[in-house]
């Protein structure tokens, strides 16, 4: 593994969606990202981040993959976002992944509110192409039910942005990470 596996550097991996300067917080700007010392977690990783990857050079973090969307635009969200925008294919995000210092995590396949779904429903969500670490809820939402099945699908670390814990003593810390804007 690239990432560094300890509890500091985990608890610490900021979102991020897109690089550009659109004025929106799924915006960030090529400064701010070579600004940043910490792990980046970029979510549904945009065609924009392989454009830019330069500034990735030295920093290390998380591609939270949408699978229903990989290669494709983000017209399921196009009501909170600013414009519409494509996402980069898995040859992109495997070509990152192995340039720079990022691991591919999951995002579920379609990006639902795991926590409106059945058992049976949220496991289809959550279980990857294949084996990964690390896992982002969508809309950092999530419960006991979500939180029982990210482990059952094999992950190590899931992270929230609304509901994430920052106390290392929970004994479900690892699946409650709490992150935050860049």
């Amino acid at each position: 593994m690239k990432l560094i596996n300890n509890i500091d550097s985990l608890h610490s991996v900021k979102l991020l969606h897109n690089i550009g300067n659109e004025q929106h917080s799924n915006y960030h700007t090529r400064e701010q990202i070579l600004a940043c010392d910490e792990p980046l977690g970029f979510d549904g990783i945009y065609l924009n981040v392989y454009e830019n990857q330069d500034v990735l050079k030295g920093k290390q973090g998380i591609f939270f993959v949408m699978g229903d969307y990989v290669g494709k635009d983000n017209t399921f969200d196009l009501a909170y976002v600013p414009k519409l925008e494509k996402y980069c294919t898995w040859e992109q995000i495997h070509e990152l992944t192995d340039k720079y210092y990022f691991e591919v995590g999951w995002h579920t396949w379609s990006h639902p509110d795991l926590t409106s779904l059945s058992e049976e429903e949220i496991m289809k969500e959550v279980t990857p192409p294949y084996p990964m670490d690390y896992f982002g809820y969508p809309y950092g939402k999530y419960n006991d039910l979500v939180i029982e099945c990210v482990k059952k699908a094999g992950f190590k670390y899931a992270w929230s942005v609304t509901q994430g814990s920052r106390n290392l003593d929970d004994s479900n810390y690892n699946f409650k990470i709490w992150r935050n804007y860049l």
